[in-house]
């Protein structure tokens, strides 16, 4: 199943059109409305206009985590705070407050949809969502699944409350930080019971890193199959890459974020398949916070065999064989 079929199947000359047009857009919103960007590109000397196709994009200078983490966000902002639909601080692995327009959100939600139809969830899905849902992230991912018609249940952050409200639906998906679930499965054992006993069959991660060492475990103490979204504190975003059922390697949203891999330790570009090196992202659609080139310090590299899901967008896939 597909969320948005024509995106997701894509052929690769339509999907680098669609690259060379946002990227185009992206660098001269920047350019002409980031503080930080107008300084960059001065110091780089590049400009906008001197983006005329995909390659082009390395003209532009990297922006690091460090960078962002020491910039004040009025520096990062392109648009007065009348724009600005939600502000949201995210914690992990970093401290980061991020800004979005109505649009940033739509597309947040856009590119969660298509996660959650990839790993299964359908309008029959009673979905419980396990953390504060002041996160941002997660309210995206609410609005994502109440869009696919699925049955949406809030179990928050507190244990004995979730416990509660599995037993008060059948509950066959949960979402949540892979370490906030691996927590509560602890706590549902301490409380006498056993997590593979509940209807759960797929459970969705999200993780800070594109590999998840508690997959196999949390699999073997549940019995399910579990689907991970790398949740970026830098970009703001859940959603942005995402696995299918063939679970080998993770999609990535290129016609919202573009994918560069980079030699560890340089700025070459890695252009050939299954050869590793930095993943670098840079944002297409972003209205209030752009960022360019925004390098992610995750191991990562293309894998550019036909998925057996159907999707063209490629994927990433990181040193083990078993993605996280």
């Amino acid at each position: 199943m597909y969320a948005n079929q024509e995106i997701e199947q894509l052929g690769r000359e339509a999907m680098r059109k669609l690259q060379t047009e946002r990227l185009k857009r992206a660098l001269s919103w920047a350019g002409e409305k980031s503080l930080f960007y107008q300084r960059k590109f001065s110091m780089a000397k590049v400009s906008p206009d001197d983006f005329k196709n995909l390659e082009d994009i390395e003209k532009f200078p990297f922006t690091t985590s460090k960078e962002l983490a020491e910039t004040p966000g009025s520096e990062l902002l392109t648009l007065p705070f009348s724009s600005i639909a939600r502000v949201a601080l995210w914690e992990h692995p970093q401290y980061a407050i991020h800004y979005y327009t109505q649009n940033d959100i739509a597309a947040n939600v856009e590119m969660l949809t298509r996660a959650v139809v990839a790993a299964g969830v359908t309008r029959a899905s009673i979905v419980g969502i396990l953390g504060d849902m002041a996160d941002s992230g997660l309210m995206d991912i609410q609005s994502a699944l109440e869009l696919v018609g699925a049955t949406v249940i809030l179990l928050s952050t507190e244990y004995d409350r979730a416990i509660t409200l599995l037993g008060v639906a059948s509950t066959d998906v949960i979402v949540g930080s892979a370490r906030r679930i691996m927590r509560f499965i602890i706590q549902v054992q301490a409380d006498g019971k056993d997590i593979a006993d509940y209807p759960i069959h797929k459970i969705i991660c999200l993780n800070e890193a594109l590999q998840n060492p508690l997959k196999s475990h949390i699999e073997r103490r549940t019995g399910t199959e579990v689907y991970s979204l790398f949740s970026s504190a830098v970009f703001g975003s859940v959603g942005m890459m995402y696995q299918c059922d063939g679970h080998i390697g993770q999609h990535v949203a290129e016609d919202y974020f573009y994918p560069e891999i980079v030699a560890f330790g340089s700025d070459e570009i890695i252009t050939s398949s299954s050869v590793m090196g930095e993943l670098v992202l840079t944002t297409l659609t972003n209205e209030a916070m752009p960022i360019i080139r925004g390098r992610t310090g995750q191991p990562a590299m293309l894998m550019d065999a036909p998925c057996s899901c159907g999707r063209t967008m490629i994927r990433l896939n990181t040193p083990t064989a078993a993605f996280g």
